[in-house]
């Protein structure tokens, strides 16, 4: 190889490394009302605009966010606990602040106002479903490993009755508490027991059919924290009981909870798979 082409290999490569850069802002709560990193790329090309969020792992979301942010799309990681002046736990989490970040988003001089979308994963998909069932303004939402309910809070001291995971004007959304009736070897056992003995009449199921947006639901056959399969086609049912059909379920056979982070590894299959469904819901 001369040293011509080896030139000219280094500057493709520093272009598209350039491409792919984007500035990145810290949003402090105390400061801004929010806990998030905003990233804008370099090159945003018109593309929409993503809120990310995590789930129980609390902080900001900046691993879900990376192969988002690395496809060009200007990216909202938003924390809605386990930072400062935040609730240091996943309970009772209002869901104005998660429209105060909707809001912050739609501001912004790179964004689509009518076109925003959600991502979640675990905790973050039960959380994104829930935000689009509330607010027509969303336009796609991806939610990895979802849940088909609102479900109670979790707490480091297990011993502790958690309340829901959510709030709405001050008051608990309506959930499915943990109340498993047999033997508890690990958390999808504890999950899919409260699930099968739930006594709500249907409260706690997240409103979807109320969904105007796109909805991808991807999840792993081998889920081992909660029986996402099962509850993303039960979404996907009560979605596509009307006539425009939106919601796809995409099960990955031989994955986790978290698709083994599959999907997270630039130029994989999965990977390119999940940045397709951001914006191309109804083309797979």
């Amino acid at each position: 190889m001369n040293t011509q082409t080896v030139l000219s290999c280094f500057l493709f490569f520093l272009l598209l490394s350039t491409q792919c850069e984007a500035s990145t802002r810290t949003l402090k709560y105390e400061e801004d009302g929010l806990a998030a990193t905003y990233y804008v790329p370099r090159s945003n090309n018109g593309k929409m605009c993503v809120l990310v969020l995590g789930g129980s792992e609390g902080g900001v979301p900046e691993k879900l966010a990376k192969p988002i942010v690395e496809a060009g799309f200007p990216t909202l990681a938003l924390a809605y606990f386990k930072e400062d002046g935040l609730p240091s736990e996943l309970e009772r989490i209002p869901l104005e602040y998660i429209y105060q970040a909707v809001s912050w988003l739609k501001a912004q001089p790179e964004t689509m106002p009518d076109k925003i979308i959600v991502v979640g994963w675990s905790k973050g998909a039960e959380l994104s479903l829930l935000l689009a069932s509330k607010d027509a303004s969303i336009h796609n939402v991806v939610a990895i490993a979802p849940s088909s309910v609102v479900w109670a809070g979790i707490l480091k001291d297990w011993s502790k009755v958690p309340g829901s995971s959510w709030t709405h004007n001050g008051n608990d959304l309506a959930f499915v508490p943990f109340n498993p009736s047999g033997e508890v070897n690990g958390l999808l056992d504890l999950y899919t027991q409260s699930l099968e003995n739930r006594t709500d009449s249907g409260e706690a199921n997240i409103p979807v059919q109320n969904i105007s947006a796109g909805v991808v639901l991807l999840t792993g056959e081998n889920d081992e924290i909660w029986p996402s399969p099962t509850m993303a086609e039960t979404v996907c049912k009560r979605i596509n009981a009307r006539a425009d059909k939106k919601c796809k379920h995409i099960n990955y056979q031989g994955a986790d909870h978290l698709l083994n982070y599959e999907f997270l590894k630039s130029g994989s299959d999965m990977n390119q798979t999940f940045i397709k469904m951001l914006t191309n819901h109804n083309n797979h």
